[in-house]
């Protein structure tokens, strides 16, 4: 039998750490079209490895709790995430002004490593 909270704290550094390295290989492949598209691929990962990372933290980060609380806990975690992500999402297009094609490229690898991390860990 797996402790939940021990089991989803290893998957979340495992998955956030994956994603991470995704990120990574990623933006040193976007350097081929300049810095600034490499730059722009880290951001797009790391943006959606430190979501990752902040919806552990706010789902794991209280111990053991009833289910009404975890349920509570998954749903701030969520509304956490996506809070980061567009805020983040806005200062790199709109006051960072990183190249699109490179910060798509981040956060796809980011997604994709995730999924995988999901998959590998059944």
């Amino acid at each position: 039998m797996r402790n939940s909270i021990a089991h989803g704290w290893h998957m979340a550094l495992r998955t956030t750490l994956l994603q991470v390295g995704a990120s990574l290989v990623t933006a040193l492949a976007a350097t081929a079209w300049g810095w600034r598209a490499g730059v722009a691929a880290l951001v797009g990962g790391l943006i959606i490895a430190a979501g990752s990372g902040l919806f552990a933290l706010r789902l794991f980060g209280r111990g053991v709790v009833s289910a009404r609380s975890a349920l509570r806990s998954a749903y701030a975690a969520e509304a956490l995430k996506w809070f980061w992500l567009c805020a983040m999402l806005y200062l790199a297009i709109a006051v960072w002004k990183l190249p699109f094609p490179g910060l798509i490229a981040g956060i796809l690898a980011a997604q994709v490593a995730f999924w995988i991390s999901l998959i590998a860990t059944r």
